[in-house]
């Protein structure tokens, strides 16, 4: 009977037996011949480097710098190893170290993708997914192995095979589904083509839409109330580059509601005492407006201009009309005004024989010029401002009804800076840092006065602001402007009581009455002397209390 070793020795290339555990139990004289070597004990002893494919049952081998390929066949409990050698299997090894780590590579891109990717053959079964797919449907990865997507289906796993589709259609095909949990997801499946333009494979990638969805969802407010920021941001700009303070909650109600208005072309009336900013509210209202760039801003003070000019100035004249009059006539300011706002400043003004034709204009939209037969339309809105009662000017017959009514479409009453207290030291900040651009300067308030004019009722209101901080930071020498500085005028006013209104630090009240009492003590008194002797202190403190207020020391004291 012939052995095993025996009939391997017959063969004319390189062949070895093994047992279970990798030990040799024999080479054959063909591989024995090639070798020289005594260290044959088992696989890992005998070769120098060993790549064994369980898989083929392949074993690429080197040893002495002499490369082998063996195959593998098992009979009973015995390996037998048949082989050849040559120099390109080294290249082949290499070659499959190279794949192995490529497919490791994948294997681990493949896995780390945040989307689930789900690899099918042709027929839609599944050859490999990744762990995202857990994420995304709470099934765990190697449920899918194996299976056709036609099962998952049946089974309610998927509500529609994009697999299938790709097959049928042989293109990519995307679609947007709900899985099983209710998670909205969007699907794309792709088909890999072999050589022969067939499909080899499907790959598709599934991206859970549920969070992409709610981080759009708050990107949509977070750009909400950016919009809303940006919009409140150029509001509040367009109100400081106008000159325009709106600390105080009446004023800010009174300019939102302006703006609301703005593309309404509506007569607005505005009612409001001297100085308070009907003009700066008349501007804002056409800056606002669709109108601004069509047409231009024009200013007529009705209470300026002569009685006996003010028609030809509002509504122009033809040649010849009057003596002295232009050759080629003049446009009025109703026409100058085409497109834009006709700003009617002090409209109480206005004599009755012209309040008849303004209301003609305005109901009608035409004029005509003076001396003309001819009415010309025109586009103006109207904006009409006085610091008169109109309406006690009706009931006295001194303004007409009809006129009245077509002007107060739109009234708004602004407050005079007495009653909006929190615009005062706003509004002093603004127009000390304008003067001090506009001439070149640097100075500033002492607390003291600021503290003073903030107690003003300033009967002028912002006008008569602007003309006193401009002309004491003109008139005082110093950096710093202190109450010594204030005109005589506003001196006489320190000795009036401040009737305080609204809650104000206990520091600043406790300064207040201090500063009261003083100038109080100044008119009952004839020296520092008498003051300090009636206000149960020292004389030395009054005098330094008086120079802290800035009241005036003018006392024939001897001993001052």
């Amino acid at each position: 009977m012939i052995s095993l070793d025996s009939s391997i020795d017959v063969i004319p290339v390189p062949a070895f037996m093994t047992g279970k555990d990798g030990s040799i139990s024999y080479l054959n004289d063909s591989f024995r011949n090639m070798i020289i070597s005594e260290k044959y004990q088992s696989i890992s002893n005998l070769f120098d480097h060993f790549n064994f494919q369980k898989d083929d049952g392949l074993l690429l081998a080197s040893i002495q710098d002499r490369h082998f390929l063996f195959l593998r066949h098992q009979v009973g409990e015995q390996f037998f190893y048949f082989g050849r050698e040559g120099k390109h299997f080294q290249e082949l090894q290499q070659q499959v170290s190279e794949l192995k780590k490529l497919n490791r590579e994948l294997d681990s891109i493949i896995d780390s993708s945040y989307d689930g990717i789900y690899i099918t053959d042709n027929k839609g079964v599944t050859l490999k997914t990744n762990t995202a797919i857990e994420r995304i449907t709470g099934i765990p990865k190697e449920y899918y192995i194996g299976k056709n997507v036609a099962q998952l289906v049946d089974r309610g796993i998927l509500k529609d095979s994009v697999t299938s589709k790709v097959i049928e259609q042989r293109r990519t095909v995307s679609v947007v589904q709900k899985n099983f949990e209710g998670k909205e997801t969007l699907i794309t499946g792709s088909p890999v083509m072999n050589e022969d333009g067939d499909i080899e494979k499907v790959i598709t990638n599934i991206r859970d839409l549920s969070e992409l969805n709610g981080l759009l969802e708050e990107l949509k407010e977070v750009q909400k109330r950016n919009n809303q920021y940006e919009k409140e941001l150029k509001r509040l700009k367009g109100f400081s580059e106008a000159g325009i303070i709106v600390e105080s909650q009446k004023m800010r109600e009174l300019y939102e509601m302006a703006e609301r208005i703005a593309d309404f072309d509506a007569t607005v009336l505005i009612l409001g005492e001297t100085g308070v900013g009907k003009d700066v509210l008349a501007r804002f209202i056409h800056r606002s407006s669709s109108r601004n760039g069509k047409g231009d801003f024009i200013k007529v003070n009705c209470g300026a201009i002569p009685t006996d000019l003010l028609e030809s100035e509002l509504f122009g004249y033809e040649a010849g009309a009057f003596t002295g009059a232009n050759k080629k006539g003049k446009p009025g300011m109703f026409e100058v005004a085409d497109k834009g706002v006709l700003f009617l400043d002090e409209v109480g003004e206005l004599p009755l024989k012209l309040q008849v034709k303004l209301l003609q204009a305005i109901q009608d939209g035409v004029i005509q010029r003076v001396g003309s037969t001819k009415v010309k339309k025109v586009d103006v809105r109207i904006i009409a401002a006085t610091n008169r009662a109109l309406q006690d000017m009706v009931e006295q017959g001194e303004f007409r009804e009809d006129l009245y009514y077509r002007l107060n479409v739109i009234p708004f009453s602004v407050p005079p800076l007495r009653e909006r207290r929190d615009d005062i030291l706003p509004l002093i900040q603004f127009f000390l840092d304008k003067t001090n651009v506009k001439y070149g300067l640097n100075k500033g308030l002492e607390d003291d006065l600021k503290n003073f004019l903030y107690e003003l009722d300033w009967s002028g209101n912002v006008r008569e602001m602007s003309n006193l901080i401009e002309r004491l930071v003109l008139t005082t020498s110093s950096n710093t402007v202190t109450t010594a500085h204030l005109p005589e005028e506003y001196k006489r006013k320190e000795h009036k009581r401040v009737n305080v209104t609204e809650l104000i630090p206990l520091k600043d009240a406790a300064e207040i009455a201090e500063r009261q009492i003083l100038l109080l003590a100044t008119e009952r008194y004839s020296s520092t002397y008498q003051i300090a002797k009636a206000l149960e202190t020292s004389q030395p403190t009054i005098v330094r209390k008086m120079k802290k207020y800035g009241i005036a020391i003018d006392f024939r004291d001897s001993k001052l």
